[in-house]
């Protein structure tokens, strides 16, 4: 019953590992909605002279929208008593203040959101004091909460939304191919190369054919996550693991 009516989030901070629920551990629940702000998609524009209108050249380079960054600003509400708030607040500043953290809500435990804390704007009336987590340059994609190398869990996967990434190690012997689902934010793959025991090894995408040697391999041109499935053939002998992570916004 409580889930109705409050909402708390998990910070995780990058580097130490440290976790903490903002209601299980400190009482703390989500007072606002508007919390995640729309991304700030990149766009570049070139006045021409005798062009009617200005060229929009936003897409040229990557061929696809770009999206720099978003805010994201959670304001936090809770009870103690008035002379331990100044207290309270320094122990937060001193956890998660200035750290790059990944921030999971209770009501999207599939995802988290990534970027820079600063914690701003705190008052306090009699015992109820508010203030805000604010990142105001977190990535502008919630990313999945486990990779294509780690499988998936029934909680808290999503069957509606969920898109499941899971492909584990492949054995190449001869020809393999392999499909790897469309999905939301195009990323490049890491192609991580182990026991090959053939002269060379390469992996096709298309008309294209690159080669890979043992160890990591990332290849801008290939790219998984847009609109299509992405199908890829590898020809040699060894193992592969295809490591992303896949994103929405």
């Amino acid at each position: 019953m409580r889930d109705m009516f409050f909402n708390g989030m998990t910070i995780n901070v990058e580097g130490t590992e440290e976790s903490y629920h903002t209601l299980n551990d400190w009482g703390l629940y989500v007072s606002n909605t508007d919390y995640i702000k729309e991304p700030k998609q990149y766009t570049k524009y070139i006045e021409i002279p005798g062009r009617n209108g200005l060229l929009d050249v936003s897409e040229v380079v990557a061929g696809r929208q770009i999206y720099t960054s978003r805010q994201i600003e959670v304001e936090l509400s809770g009870i103690r008593e008035k002379k331990n708030w100044d207290s309270v607040m320094s122990n937060f500043r001193n956890k998660i203040n200035g750290k790059v953290c990944r921030i999971i809500f209770d009501n999207d435990r599939a995802h988290y959101w990534r970027g820079r804390i600063t914690i701003k704007d705190f008052s306090s009336s009699l015992k109820v004091g508010t203030f805000k987590i604010d990142i105001p340059n977190a990535d502008p994609y919630k990313y999945e909460l486990f990779s294509s190398t780690e499988p998936w869990l029934w909680d808290p996967f999503n069957f509606e939304t969920g898109i499941i990434t899971y492909i584990g190690a492949i054995t190449v012997s001869g020809s393999e191919t392999v499909t790897l689902p469309h999905g939301h934010m195009p990323t490049c793959p890491d192609f991580v190369v182990s026991n090959k025991t053939s002269s060379t090894l390469t992996v096709t995408y298309g008309s294209e054919t690159f080669e890979l040697s043992t160890g990591s391999n990332k290849i801008p041109s290939i790219y998984v996550g847009g609109d299509d499935d992405v199908e890829l053939t590898f020809t040699g002998s060894a193992i592969v693991e295809i490591v992303y992570r896949s994103g929405s916004l």
